[in-house]
């Protein structure tokens, strides 16, 4: 049985929209719709499409934008950095929600609303996952298209040949993955028999490739992190590597950079221990940069900071006879200016990635993008303000370790590491050396 629910949302400037939402009992993600001029959240094509996306387990949420007065003003009506505004703000409505602030978050927008939902993605990356515009208008986020990086399918009818002329306009500057659809024999509304079904039938497939969380546990790190360059193959990266941390992050990195035709590289962050407890963390270090230290990790520094100084200095120590040790398998990858993947077998309490991603900031990279296979949500929270785009293929609700999401998760050590990169480096070039190894890395 579909629950369906209206709400009111009290905007910040103090006016009030209503929205119609409905949700399957299976529902893993909500789609926002987005609508365009004179449209509305009664339209029968908005629920037509809203429907078949609720057969597949979708959730929906079809808001009016606008107020009634606001409607009737067609300036308003065509600002679509108003409407991403508001499109932001309901979206922070619904993460207000107990009941729904976990779930992932698409927009489907239709022609202008497209537009504002092209630029509410370009401006929160971390909030939506997805974006589909029907008949849109593209061309209104034309100041934004770069910046999206979401998944973004555009579907257009075959007879509306201006709309479909400023689709492929946009197709050619959009960043992300990215994809059209032409529906043959439809116009602008999709009116024909069979069109807006067809649209339906389109954004389902693309939200199932792009969205739904794959079935836990994953058979191994491998086959994970196929599954991870599902969601980032098509993308336009700049001279991207995939920067993984030893030891789990190379057996998921190495594929990962295979499938993705990308440069490896290694990038060494250490965990910090408690000097009481050496299965309790404190934070971690990367590299030559400070420490990362959790809150606990802050009031122990503070209680005993000789023990906590004796162990970054252990750890610093650590890293640079990893680097010695790695250094004959891969070469020193310039950073700058480049399209960083970040990536490791999963993510628990977050402090060896966030260190990790602290110093590949550092070395000024074009984008740093963190893609692991599943991570604890509230660590992907303290990432948020470090990487430009977080990938996280599952986000369980519940979370004890990394391994109890893998059927196969067995440990590796540094000689399983060695040979992995040895039969990696027999695909290329011999690499290449320098003197002051930064990132290590190697063509796969």
């Amino acid at each position: 049985m579909k629950e369906t629910r209206t709400f009111e949302i009290t905007l910040t400037d103090g006016k009030k929209v209503f929205g119609n939402f409905t949700r399957p009992p299976l529902s893993e993600a909500i789609i926002l719709f987005v609508h365009g001029s004179g449209s509305s959240r009664k339209s029968p094509r908005n629920q037509m499409v809203a429907n078949i996306l609720q057969n597949d387990n979708y959730a929906t949420l079809l808001v009016d934008l606008l107020t009634e007065d606001e409607a009737e003003d067609r300036e308003k009506v065509f600002d679509c950095e108003l409407l991403a505004t508001r499109v932001m703000e309901v979206a922070l409505w619904v993460r207000n929600q107990k009941d729904l602030s976990e779930l992932p978050m698409a927009l489907f927008g239709a022609s202008t609303g497209a537009g504002a939902a092209l630029i509410a993605a370009a401006q929160w990356p971390q909030r939506f996952s997805a974006v589909i515009s029907r008949g849109g208008r593209p061309d209104l986020a034309k100041d934004y298209l770069s910046q999206v990086r979401q998944p973004t399918l555009l579907i257009v009818g075959g007879l509306d040949e201006v709309v479909l002329r400023l689709n492929r306009q946009a197709l050619d500057k959009l960043n992300c993955k990215k994809k059209m659809e032409i529906v043959p024999g439809a116009t602008h509304l999709f009116e024909e028999p069979g069109k807006l079904e067809e649209v339906a039938r389109l954004a389902c497939h693309w939200l199932n490739e792009n969205l739904k969380s794959p079935r836990l546990p994953f058979e191994s790190r491998k086959s994970a992190a196929e599954q991870l360059a599902k969601r980032l193959r098509g993308r336009v990266f700049s001279n991207p590597i995939v920067a993984a941390i030893p030891r789990g992050g190379v057996v998921t990195g190495i594929p990962l950079a295979k499938e993705l035709g990308a440069e490896m590289g290694l990038v060494f962050s250490r965990k910090l221990r408690h000097p009481l407890s050496s299965e309790l963390a404190i934070g971690a270090i990367c590299h030559d940069q400070d420490p990362v230290l959790t809150e606990g990790g802050v009031r122990t520094r503070e209680e005993n900071p000789r023990s906590v100084k004796e162990e970054i200095k252990r750890q610093r120590k650590e890293i640079e006879e990893r680097q010695r040790k790695f250094r004959d398998f891969t070469a020193v990858g310039r950073l700058q200016n480049r399209t960083v993947i970040l990536t490791d077998d999963g993510i628990a309490t977050g402090a060896t990635v966030l260190a990790a991603a602290k110093y590949i900031r550092s070395q000024k990279p074009k984008e740093l993008i963190v893609a692991v296979p599943v991570a604890a949500r509230d660590s992907l929270e303290l990432l948020a303000g470090v990487a430009d785009e977080i990938i996280s293929l599952a986000t369980p609700p519940l979370f004890f370790s990394v391994g109890e999401f893998y059927k196969e998760f067995p440990q590796v050590d540094d000689e399983e590491c060695l040979q992995l990169l040895g039969q990696a480096s027999n695909i290329v070039a011999t690499p290449q050396h320098a003197t002051r190894p930064q990132l290590e890395s190697n063509k796969i």
